[in-house]
């Protein structure tokens, strides 16, 4: 009985609601034509909460009348939730959105609209209100009044901040138009001084310095720290469970510069691309410059320096740099490196030919001018 008592005084407040929402409707035809203007989002989710409204009610009647005997009327049931989800959507993803964007301009219609009828209610008071003279008693308590009114006012300036919330921080386009009307005057007030003076004088600008070239230490940033490609290739290969492609060991993939390096497997993907590339476009791609070079190592990538013997000398303080300059000559002047100081000392000697004797005439022409030379400095001398 109880259940029955609820159905009967849900159906009681579904019917007079329903009678007053259709007797608030205006009878005429007017109601079932196309606004002129197009539907605005408030009519719009207004309907679409009451569609949701009306399916969902349906729903539970639909479910109170059958119960669990739903037998030949699932295609029904399933419409109505369809339906619903549909409606849903609408709201959740197509209204909630626009809603949001326009928050700020609904919020400030709405607040200019409670402004103006508070000051319209105020006005009407204060009309009605009597004027009455002031007297002793009046003036004595003037200052009290005038507290009391500098107190409320402080209130409602509290309350107005308050209000205000985030329309406070939003764009105000109007402030753009009284920017430039003072930038027009300032420009118009600098004229005028300087016709009245006959000298140029600069507007009065925000003070800027002036841009200085970089330094070297600025250009060049702060280089990265560069990682052990011993250390990668360690881990890639021994804490690795993956197979992997090893190359011939003695092959040009492998040594480079004469033996002084080794070419890590990540620069050997990058070469098999680059072969790649030119042999499928029939281009040769130009080498990288010193600039691109550079830019490498101050962004962390393997510098060659490091590289010795086939060995990686990274984080070692330098180690395969100070290796590198060992062995190759701190300058060209000094004979170059270490190999050409040798083929010259075997080609040039001084305490008779070694080898197979190949250069003998260079050197005794060489000599022979030496010693021509020596022999007319001595004439010089005496004469």
């Amino acid at each position: 009985m109880a259940v029955d008592d609820s159905t009967v005084g849900l159906l009681t407040t579904l019917t007079s609601a329903l009678e007053s929402a259709s007797s608030a409707l205006p009878d005429d035809g007017q109601q079932f034509l196309p606004p002129a203007d197009g539907i605005s989002l408030l009519d719009l989710k207004n309907d679409l909460l009451l569609s949701y409204l009306q399916n969902l009610a349906f729903l539970v009647l639909f479910r109170l009348r059958h119960g669990d005997d739903l037998s030949g009327s699932d295609g029904l049931e399933s419409d109505v939730i369809g339906k619903l989800v549909d409606l849903r959507v609408y709201l959740e993803r197509g209204v909630r959105p626009l809603e949001n964007k326009l928050k700020y301009q609904i919020d400030k219609v709405v607040r200019a609209a409670e402004e103006a009828d508070r000051r319209f209610s105020q006005k009407t008071s204060t009309d009605r209100e009597p004027k009455k003279t002031p007297t002793t008693k009046t003036l004595n308590k003037g200052s009290d009044v005038s507290d009391t009114d500098s107190e409320d006012l402080e209130s409602e300036g509290e309350l107005d901040r308050e209000m205000d919330g985030n329309i406070s921080a939003a764009p105000r386009p109007a402030a753009l138009l009284r920017n430039l009307d003072t930038s027009n005057k300032e420009a118009s007030s600098t004229r005028s001084r300087a016709a009245a003076t006959g000298a140029y004088k600069p507007p009065r600008i925000t003070p800027t310095a002036m841009p200085e070239p970089p330094s070297s230490r600025e250009r060049e940033g702060p280089a990265r720290k560069r990682r052990s490609q011993l250390l990668d290739e360690y881990i890639d290969e021994e804490l690795s469970a993956a197979p992997r492609a090893q190359p011939s060991i003695g092959s040009n993939s492998t040594i480079v510069k004469h033996g002084r390096g080794a070419m890590s497997s990540r620069d050997r993907e990058r070469e098999r691309e680059r072969n790649e590339y030119e042999e499928r476009n029939f281009v040769r791609l130009p080498a990288p410059s010193k600039a691109e070079k550079k830019k490498g190592r101050l962004q962390g990538q393997r510098d060659p320096r490091d590289l010795f013997g086939g060995e990686d000398w990274t984080g070692l303080g330098g180690l395969g740099d100070r290796i590198n300059r060992t062995v190759a000559g701190r300058s060209r002047g000094e004979g170059g490196n270490v190999l050409e100081r040798r083929e010259k000392r075997r080609r040039d000697p001084q305490d008779g030919p070694r080898g197979d004797g190949v250069g003998i005439g260079e050197t005794f022409e060489k000599r022979r001018k030496v010693v021509q030379q020596r022999a007319e400095k001595k004439t010089r001398r005496k004469g």
